[in-house]
């Protein structure tokens, strides 16, 4: 669960974040592209947090520049 700065939420499943920006699947035919880029500046990354602790989903950013996350 994606949780943006203006409130609205939105559901994702895989994702990974490179650099600022988190890149997600996208409709082909809908958008024309497999991929959609989500800056991370457009989250609100507490609420995106709980949100997602609430729900019992591990969802995991980054600590630092050159750090990689990984999980099963």
């Amino acid at each position: 669960m994606l949780v943006y700065r203006d409130g609205h939420r939105e559901s994702v499943g895989e994702y990974s974040i490179i650099g600022g920006t988190l890149y997600t699947s996208a409709d082909y035919w809908q958008s024309g592209s497999w991929t959609r880029r989500i800056p991370i500046s457009t989250l609100d990354v507490p609420s995106t947090l709980a949100a997602n602790r609430e729900a019992g989903v591990k969802f995991m950013l980054p600590s630092g520049p050159n750090v990689v996350v990984t999980r099963p």
